[in-house]
């Protein structure tokens, strides 16, 4: 019989965590060309509004990393969603910072974290409920007593 290798925490061998990661780190590679060009595009109507960018953009982000995080084994799943809040509202963070650094006619805000920090908080809360619900039906049912 053959002894398997147990599963190292940040194995990143499984389509599924490699799917998750990529998407991950197109959608932070996104975010930081749309933060650091000069003049970004702009939207029309209520999705043009900065700050409902901000939030959706850091929230889908989010999202993404508490996924990603989800695939690991060994990592709970109630434990990934702060993991991935941190990470993201850090992230965004750090491009207010080069904004403010680069010169390149970009402003660093205040707003702009807060509302990447707001829709961070928001998307994480709802995978947080989504995975105790899920945890919940992968819950073995007990026998019921006669």
């Amino acid at each position: 019989m053959t002894q398997r290798k147990p599963r190292s925490t940040f194995e990143l061998n499984s389509v599924p965590t490699k799917i998750w990661l990529l998407a991950t780190l197109f959608v932070a590679g996104l975010i930081a060309c749309l933060s650091l060009v000069p003049s970004p595009p702009q939207m029309p109507g209520l999705l043009g509004w900065d700050k409902l960018q901000h939030a959706g953009a850091y929230g889908l982000l989010s999202l993404l990393i508490a996924q990603t995080l989800n695939t690991l084994p060994r990592l709970r799943p109630e434990k990934a969603w702060w993991r991935a809040a941190l990470a993201a509202i850090c992230y965004g963070g750090l491009l207010e910072i080069l904004q403010l650094l680069m010169h390149l006619g970009r402003t660093a805000e205040w707003s702009d974290l807060a509302a990447d920090a707001l829709g961070v908080i928001i998307c994480c809360v709802l995978f947080r409920q989504a995975a105790v619900i899920k945890s919940r039906r992968n819950r073995p049912v007990k026998e019921a007593r006669g």
